[in-house]
């Protein structure tokens, strides 16, 4: 079973993509007036926010001295 604290982080993550994500379905639905462009980029934005927020988890575990 894992910690709560590696559950913690894995929330962490979700919530930077749902952010960055959600905030790339609005710009670009802005802009195209299509909802499927915006999906689509909605959803590619957030896989790749997703991805990056690990940067966002190692500044969080850092042992501070």
């Amino acid at each position: 079973m894992e910690s709560t604290t590696t559950e913690s982080y894995w929330t962490l993550r979700l919530m930077c993509g749902n952010a960055v994500g959600m905030a790339a379905f609005v710009f670009a639905f802005l802009i195209a007036e299509e909802i499927g462009i915006a999906l689509a980029a909605g959803v590619l934005v957030g896989v790749i926010g997703y991805v990056a927020s690990s940067a966002v988890v190692e500044y969080a575990t850092a042992e501070r001295s």
